[in-house]
């Protein structure tokens, strides 16, 4: 077997500096939208009690745990970038 890493000049393999990087271990954020979301549906529910609009209430929950979810899945998605 030819053992070119003892050759002179040889260099392991970089990426160019430009290459895109691989989106399929970024799962943190649509994690983190789905959960928090039901969290805050959950809050809202019990939030909300007796009240005629309930409805408004859950949607309204489910909106503001969305928004969280998705700014503390990118938190963790940069934490986990720079391992």
């Amino acid at each position: 077997m030819p053992r070119s890493k003892k050759r002179k000049h040889h260099h392991d393999y970089r990426p160019p500096a430009n290459a895109l990087k691989s989106k399929k271990n970024r799962s943190a954020v649509t994690v983190a939208i789905v959960f928090v979301a039901f969290i805050g549906m959950g809050i809202a529910y019990f939030a909300a009690g007796d009240a005629p609009l309930w409805p408004l209430w859950l949607a309204a929950g489910a909106i503001v745990g969305a928004f969280a979810g998705y700014y503390f899945g990118r938190e963790i998605d940069k934490a986990f970038a720079k391992k």
